[in-house]
């Protein structure tokens, strides 16, 4: 798995790289299919605050991953970025294993259909 980081108004420090890592990199448990994968974490500013926004675009197999989300700190971004990928690859996963049983369940039935093991 690939994991690239990148920031857009703000810098890069080794203690926000090691924390996505940790935590981003830390969801290929879920698929080993997954081949590379962009964080992208950027400060907006506006007239009265400032927020935070990471993006995480995930490669798995032939399907792309997406999620984008606020927050008031970095590291809460990070964390809300984590849980919603979490909840795309269990959903894809689960997904995929309804597709074989399906398959596996209409195979076993032609088979019975019309006598053949």
């Amino acid at each position: 798995m690939n994991l690239h980081i990148s920031g857009k108004n703000l810098e890069l420090t080794t203690a926000l790289k090691s924390y996505v890592d940790e935590k981003i990199g830390g969801l290929a448990r879920f698929n080993d299919q997954i081949t590379e994968v962009r964080v992208t974490l950027e400060m907006v500013r506006t007239d009265h605050a400032e927020s935070f926004k990471a993006t995480a675009q995930f490669h798995v197999g032939h399907d792309v991953l997406y999620t984008e989300e606020a927050a008031a700190t970095m590291y809460a971004a990070i964390d809300i970025v984590k849980d919603e990928m979490e909840r795309q690859l269990r959903d894809l996963k689960a997904k995929n294993e309804t597709k074989h049983r399906k398959a596996n369940i209409s195979q076993r039935g032609l088979k019975s259909v019309f006598g053949k093991e």
